[in-house]
């Protein structure tokens, strides 16, 4: 099926390239891309172009594997191009295809140098993308808008994530024996992700089945997270850097200078250009007042801003399950309460909370129990 269907990829890169040199949106607005009006656009989900995944970053026990870059509906509701990973198990495919993992990785950084296509997965979510794998899943990870790709990243934007999320899957079922059934499934930053793509995506991809969705230690409740940054003395968060760069992509009139110390402008300009990793080790002793000049307004602007992109309550039509290591830094609290709101609204939602468990033991300590949620929502 792969030598087929691949040249037809490479028919289709022309006219999508157009699309995007002509500034085409193709889109209906947020109020009615929500609400489920009109016809999907076809080029959601076209391949650009394609490559052999490179060996050190293939996953084990996984058969053909791609980097693939994909058309997407950008945070501004234009088309966008969007990189990511495709890994099918080996074998032949079961009656029906290989169902797919739409996976929501967490947050690495902003700059092309941070996406995942690019560096491989970290060893904890590399366990469970193997264990999706070995269990008979197709393994689609989406990098984030503008990370890995030209143009700015928009940064914690959930309808960017979703449509990225979402329309990898699409992707995907161009170049292998792929099912139209695909589970959405993060972790921290990709667990938002994967609650906003089951929010939106019976209306923006109706041609798909989602089967359910797997939240792990997402990034919920950010008015309530961002009131970390409102005490001058506690430690800067090394994500608020990134906040402060990625509003100016999302909110034109969001000017860092009138938040930002000169210091904290200075972490701005390198959350441009380097990864959590290196981003966490810059400012380890630096604390809010350092960087920010008022840190109880700043937190309060913040939190305004990010008020948009919290989980949506509504749009859901399969089951939601969460959990959440009950060690980590990421309060747990957030997820209980994401889950009863979503519960409340009426949405078939859970929450189990994993003890022992920190932000980065999580993932391989319920590797397995996520492939039995997932067996059990694709029953279901």
């Amino acid at each position: 099926m792969r030598s087929l269907q691949v040249p037809r990829v490479l028919r289709v890169a022309v006219t999508a390239l157009v699309l995007l040199a002509a500034g085409v949106t193709g889109t209906a607005t947020a109020e009615s891309r929500q609400a489920g009006h009109g016809s999907v656009p076809t080029w959601r989900g076209t391949i650009v172009r394609l490559a052999a995944l490179p060996s050190a970053l293939r996953l084990a026990g996984s058969g053909p594997s791609w980097r693939i870059w994909y058309l997407s509906t950008g945070w501004n509701n234009r088309p966008t191009v969007v990189s990511g990973t495709l890994s099918v198990p080996k074998g032949s495919a079961p009656a029906g295809g290989w169902p797919i993992v739409s996976f929501g990785h967490g947050f690495s950084g902003l700059a092309d140098a941070c996406a995942q296509s690019r560096t491989g997965p970290s060893p904890w979510e590399r366990t469970l993308e193997e264990t999706l794998i070995g269990a008979g899943y197709a393994v689609a990870v989406t990098d984030w808008e503008g990370t890995g790709t030209p143009g700015d990243s928009p940064g914690i934007e959930g309808h960017s994530e979703a449509y990225t999320t979402i329309d990898i899957v699409r992707a995907a079922r161009h170049l292998a024996g792929l099912s139209r059934t695909w589970l959405s499934i993060g972790y921290s930053q990709g667990g938002h992700a994967a609650l906003w793509a089951s929010s939106l995506a019976s209306a923006y991809a109706p041609e798909l089945r989602l089967a359910g969705t797997i939240a792990l230690a997402p990034v919920t409740q950010l008015g309530l997270l961002v009131t970390v940054a409102q005490d001058p003395a506690a430690p800067l968060n090394p994500t608020v850097p990134y906040g402060g760069r990625a509003f100016t992509v999302t909110h034109s009139d969001f000017r860092p200078a009138r938040w930002f110390t000169p210091r904290g402008l200075d972490l701005v300009d390198l959350a441009g250009r380097v990864c959590i990793d290196e981003m966490a080790a810059t400012v380890a002793g630096v604390t809010n007042a350092d960087a920010l000049r008022d840190p109880p307004a700043a937190a309060a602007e913040f939190g305004r801003l990010y008020a948009p992109e919290e989980v949506p309550l509504t749009g859901y039509t399969r089951p939601v399950r969460i959990l959440h290591g009950a060690a980590d830094t990421l309060p747990m609290i957030f997820s209980q309460i994401t889950a009863g709101q979503l519960a409340g609204a009426g949405v078939d939602a859970t929450f189990e909370p994993v003890e022992g468990a920190d932000h980065f033991t999580l993932l391989p300590t319920v590797a397995a129990k996520v492939v039995l949620i997932a067996h059990d929502l694709l029953a279901s």
